[in-house]
């Protein structure tokens, strides 16, 4: 009876008994004990919640207010713990009851078939969201989210499983009509507006760091909040941009709608890896991980290796 909660299901359920019946001996012998030890359950449960379930100076015995109201909470926590024992012995536990994934919008719009695919294999339900990294990382470590597919690995936390799915540099796009200087980034800055990603994403933290490091002094004038929007300005001539093969695939924007050079100067690299709490999702994790490499090398990787062969030698698929 030593539990936080005053109770256990086994008293709980005697108790239930009892108080249906009104008689212990009637209920000692429907339950296969002694009257002696329906009686000792009984006082340790009272003596546990401190208080008289029972007016035993009656015949026959009859609940007391307490009794009735534990009477009335008992039978709906028995029928759930029943109802969760059948599931457990009648369920197939080689698929999972529900996955949750949260990853980035480049990874879902470039293998979310590929993903659901997976997922669906081996969970009974699940969700998908998209939205900001830092919050996927948040939410795995909360256990609001099983798997995060994100540019966030959470290095600095310990269980947890990883599994690279691309490293890919970060490069220029400019709009088709520029015919100015593409290798010094602040005489750029000067000839045409910087447009920046929204600055409480991962990816504009990197970019704004690299532009300090690198002295690059680029007017706040345009921030948007996603890939297509940032691409299709560009496309547009609003502007230049530092973004990622990933994020100019993802966009949906045909890759000669605008110019794509290599960064100048040190290269900026970003990974995307797979993250999940070990020990949880058994092989679940690393199949999704080799799902999203296969479908990446068969679309992604191809397709930059056809339209910007300069690429190849900058993205890795896997660790």
């Amino acid at each position: 009876m030593a539990t936080r909660f005053g109770f256990d299901l086994r008293a709980l359920s005697i108790f239930a008994h009892v108080a249906k019946t009104g008689n212990m001996s009637h209920s000692a012998e429907q339950l296969g004990m002694t009257q002696s030890s329906i009686s000792q359950a009984l006082s340790k449960l009272e003596e546990s919640l401190q208080t008289r379930l029972f007016d035993r100076t009656v015949r026959p015995m009859e609940l007391t207010s307490a009794g009735r109201f534990l009477y009335d909470r008992s039978t709906s926590l028995l029928q759930e713990a029943e109802q969760t024992s059948q599931a457990i012995l009648q369920s197939d536990f080689a698929q999972l009851r529900l996955i949750k994934i949260a990853l980035t919008d480049s990874i879902v719009t470039s293998v979310g078939r590929s993903l659901l695919d997976a997922v669906k294999k081996r969970a009974h339900d699940w969700s998908i969201s998209t939205g900001l990294s830092h919050l996927h990382g948040h939410s795995l470590l909360s256990r609001n989210t099983d798997i995060i597919i994100s540019d966030d690995a959470l290095e600095d936390y310990a269980d947890l499983s990883r599994y690279r799915i691309l490293r890919e540099p970060f490069i220029l796009a400019l709009p088709n009509d520029y015919n100015g200087p593409a290798d010094d980034l602040n005489k750029l800055a000067m000839e045409l507006d910087f447009v920046r990603y929204g600055a409480h994403s991962l990816i504009a933290r990197g970019i704004e760091r690299h532009l300090r490091a690198v002295r690059v002094e680029a007017p706040d004038r345009l921030q948007l909040d996603n890939s297509y929007a940032i691409v299709s300005a560009v496309s547009a001539g609003m502007g230049w941009t530092i973004t990622t093969p990933l994020c100019l695939f993802q966009s949906g924007i045909k890759q000669h709608h605008v110019q794509i050079r290599r960064l100048p100067g040190e290269q900026l690299f970003r990974s995307i890896t797979l993250t999940a709490r070990k020990g949880e999702l058994g092989d679940l994790p690393r199949e999704i991980a080799q799902d999203c490499i296969a479908i990446l090398r068969q679309d992604f990787l191809s397709l930059m290796a056809t339209e910007h062969p300069w690429m190849m030698e900058f993205l890795t698929l896997g660790d």
